[in-house]
């Protein structure tokens, strides 16, 4: 009489596949053929659909560091690192310390971080374990000033800064590409804000209650969009069509607005009954129907762009009311906040309507969390004095 072990493995697969965590691990000690099954990425793959941090299409993966080396992590490894994320296992490493005070910005671009320190910008690529090479890859000079923000997309950086410049860099070579700023007569004083791009447009902020849109191809701005209040964030749609704007909130309640990149006209804006005061600091698209927001009256916040907007899909507020700088998305269930105070960095589950973990980053800093990013092994957090990493691959 044939027994369970004499089933062709894609009934056993399929089998092991309806298992939670707990029962396979069991099951993997039963016999070889069914600990090798166990193996295999078609055993997780349920699994994996409901755990945070894990990307499985290709280009996903490849930009977000899923292999290590030359090896491809397995879906299983994976599953392990995500379970870490979720009951905050992590360590704690310090990849540089500032002997200035600085307000970093950071970028991933697959196993490069590129990193802001006063006027210049720094690419770093990563060792397999999560650190940075303590030689730059490629350094970006030429802002007079210190970098406010930056972005890199496809094959360029593009960086603002408080000289009101906005430069255009190869980011392979580092090569000044191009270089945009307003007219003498407003330069004195102004400084960029925030900014972004998209293939042959740049979007600027500027401290003048402004925003700028250039050509990528032309020195000349294309057009300039007055606003009411200071604009704080930027972000272009994923589709290349439109850009989100977010302001302070102080003289106009409506701080977050969809404008048209082509015409410079207002589309619609989002949300309604916003605080005085509610700034927007940080944006994200996680698609081009969805948006992130995140700001000084400490919720982060998704919104359907599909909708009328008037209240958001998910809203999460901040447990200590610190404002939040800064969020990061993984485009499915996690999301990342840095706060104002005391380098709080926070995981959010959207099933969930509380904190998943809370890390304090550099135990007795005050500083804020001024940007972060990460990949599924390692979330990057930049204080005002010392860039680090926490590692999330311990077993």
């Amino acid at each position: 009489m044939a027994g369970f072990l004499d089933l062709p493995d894609e009934v056993l697969l399929y089998i092991l596949s309806l298992l939670r965590i707990s029962e396979i691990g069991c099951i993997a000690q039963v016999s070889r053929r069914l600990n090798a099954l166990i193996g295999q990425d078609a055993a997780w793959r349920p699994i994996s659909r409901q755990l945070i941090n894990i990307q499985e299409d290709e280009k996903t993966r490849e930009n977000c560091g899923h292999k290590i080396g030359r090896r491809q992590k397995s879906l299983k490894e994976m599953c392990r690192i995500s379970l870490n994320w979720t009951r905050g296992n992590k360590k704690e490493n310090i990849l540089s310390k500032f002997k200035t005070r600085y307000l970093p910005w950071l970028q991933l671009d697959g196993q490069q971080l590129y990193m802001s320190q006063g006027e210049k910008v720094h690419s770093f690529r990563l060792h397999d374990n999560g650190s940075i090479y303590k030689k730059p890859l490629v350094s970006f000079h030429g802002q007079l000033n210190d970098v406010t923000q930056f972005v890199v997309k496809k094959d360029r950086l593009l960086t603002a800064g408080c000289d009101a410049r906005f430069l255009l860099y190869s980011k392979y070579t580092g090569a000044l590409l191009n270089c945009y700023q307003p007219d003498e007569q407003r330069i004195s004083g102004l400084n960029i804000m925030c900014v972004d791009m998209t293939d042959d447009v740049i979007v600027g902020g500027v401290n003048d209650k402004s925003i700028t849109l250039w050509r990528c191809n032309c020195q000349q701005p294309m057009r300039s969009i007055t606003m009411s209040d200071t604009v704080r964030s930027l972000r272009t749609s994923p589709s290349q069509r439109s850009f989100a704007s977010g302001s302070s909130a102080v003289a106009d309640r409506q701080p977050i607005k969809i404008w048209d990149i082509e015409s410079g006209k207002q589309i619609m804006t989002i949300g309604r009954n916003w605080r005085h005061g509610a700034g927007i600091l940080h944006m994200q698209y996680e698609s081009p129907d969805t948006l992130l927001s995140a700001g000084y009256d400490t919720f982060v916040r998704m919104w359907d762009l599909r909708t009328n907007c008037i209240l958001p899909v998910i809203e999460l507020e901040d447990p200590h009311d610190y404002t939040v700088y800064c969020i990061q998305s993984d485009g499915k269930y996690l999301i990342a906040s840095g706060t104002a105070l005391w380098g709080v960095a926070r995981l959010w589950d959207k099933r969930m309507n509380k904190t998943l973990q809370s890390f304090f980053i550099g135990r007795g800093s005050n500083s804020p969390v001024y940007s972060l990013q990460f990949n599924t092994t390692h979330m990057y957090v930049a204080l005002s004095n010392s860039l680090r990493a926490l590692s999330f691959t311990g077993r």
